[in-house]
């Protein structure tokens, strides 16, 4: 199966495509309010991630960042086993595991008294974070039909960038709530907390409490998902038995399959486009309060991304779905890896917005096709394995952007003494840039066979 061939262009019209889609069951409706409340907190997280571990306990940027990346190797260690482990237990049952154990550790979190606790919350919080993105995107795939799944995807992309959009604001306003009036600068608050009693947190402790809100309302969503919803056929594909199997079998399948090798050097090359998304999670917030204060909206100016998202996906997924994937993939990885040389022209707030839209307008050309197309070339109760594999890129992405953060940082932009943040995005720039150059490159590996037999689609 190549990249070329699987997705030939529909013989259908927008209108029913969209129709089709409105008469997907009930479970595809309630994974996109799932995906949402998971994104609620994910995007939450992320930013918060980093200021928690210096502003709360004490730590360095380069501690802080070494932290992080042992957390997203933790991550992609899990992420070998959670695909297979979903096909084995099923969809449904794993999310329920997932998301209450995702509840758990935000609170433990959000509580953690000491240095010790906090990472110890934050690495048990790895499961949970590597399994639900993989499995959610597998109920996608299970709740919809061939013909819709390009859409329902575009769907999903913009429900958790719905959660994206609203999880700034939440972030700007909590630190609102905790600056001081006179210094502007963040202090701490006594909250009394239902069952807890009176506790005393730090604005990024409340950000990780309404991550575990989120997660907590969550598990009754998952829970409303019938049991065996993923064993339902496809009308408009070939019926094809699941097959049952255990976890370490069905991962030895996929890592024999060649087109799944393939996929995963477009992934290992995306992977380093992915890295500015990583950045904008472990450096930006750093970096731009640093330059602006503690006043600066950055959850709010970060959630631009997930706001614009949310027309550009499904714009972009309507304008080129008559397009070959592998071109759509290429011009949006270009804009992508292109957008930290916007930051070389300074830190004010335009500047910033005007590298968010670059930033954003290629992750709306690229990013919902690839979920759509990593889907494709996995057999039939087999999905999950092949998304949690086919994420692991993207979390060695997270783990070299820790300690690479960290270092840059204090080497470019410390919190005291002079900074050359030019300097720093263009460093970045230049690695980001390497990706898509890669694509173009391995092009024809990447897209293997020109053609194969319809019954090998």
């Amino acid at each position: 199966m190549s990249l070329s061939s699987t997705h030939q262009a529909p013989t259908t019209t927008l209108a029913e495509d969209l129709r089709a889609l409105a008469a997907c069951p009930r479970e595809l409706w309630l994974v996109y309010l799932a995906t949402f409340l998971e994104y609620l907190g994910i995007f939450s997280f992320l930013p918060t991630l980093p200021l928690w571990l210096s502003g709360d306990f004490g730590m360095g940027d380069k501690e802080a960042g070494n932290w992080a990346a042992t957390f997203s190797l933790l991550v992609t260690l899990f992420v070998f086993l959670v695909g297979s482990i979903a096909d084995t237990l099923g969809v449904r049952r794993t999310l329920v595991i997932s998301f209450t154990l995702a509840a758990v550790t935000r609170l433990a979190m959000s509580l953690a008294p000491t240095p010790a606790t906090a990472v110890a919350a934050l690495l048990a919080f790895g499961f949970a974070y590597a399994t639900t993105s993989p499995v959610l995107q597998t109920a996608v795939h299970r709740a919809s039909s061939a013909r819709t799944r390009a859409f329902a995807f575009s769907l999903w992309y913009v429900s958790f960038n719905l959660g994206g959009a609203l999880a700034g604001p939440m972030i700007d306003a909590t630190r609102r709530a905790f600056l001081d009036p006179t210094t502007h600068k963040l202090g701490l608050r006594t909250l009394d907390l239902p069952l807890l009693g009176a506790r005393t947190l730090s604005a990024h402790a409340a950000i990780l409490g309404l991550g575990f809100l989120a997660a907590t309302a969550a598990v009754p969503v998952v829970l409303m998902l019938r049991k065996g919803f993923e064993d339902r056929q496809d009308a408009d594909a070939p019926h094809e038995a699941d097959k049952k199997t255990t976890p370490l079998r069905a991962l030895g399948e996929a890592v024999r399959d060649r087109s799944f090798w393939r996929f995963m050097l477009l992934l290992a090359l995306l992977c380093l486009v992915r890295m500015m998304f990583q950045h904008m999670h472990f450096t930006w917030p750093k970096y731009v309060l640093r330059e602006q204060g503690d006043t600066f909206p950055v959850g709010t100016v970060w959630s631009l991304n997930s706001l614009l998202i949310l027309g550009l996906a499904p714009l972009g997924t309507a304008l080129t779905r008559k397009r070959r994937p592998l071109d759509v993939l290429l011009l949006g990885a270009f804009l992508s890896a292109a957008s930290p040389f916007v930051l070389c022209f300074g830190s004010s707030l335009p500047v910033q917005i005007a590298m968010i839209l670059v930033l954003t307008v290629g992750e709306a050309l690229w990013s919902p096709r690839l979920y759509e197309y990593n889907l494709s070339i996995a057999p039939r109760g087999r999905e999950a394995t092949y998304v949690s594999l086919a994420a692991l890129p993207y979390f060695l992405a997270k783990f070299l952007v820790g300690p690479t953060s960290g270092y840059l940082l204090e080497r470019f932009c410390p919190e005291h003494g002079p900074r050359q943040a030019a300097l720093l995005w263009f460093i970045i720039g230049l690695t980001t840039m390497v990706g898509p150059i890669g694509i173009l490159l391995a092009r024809k590996t990447i897209e293997g066979p020109a053609t194969r037999a319809p019954s090998e689609a």
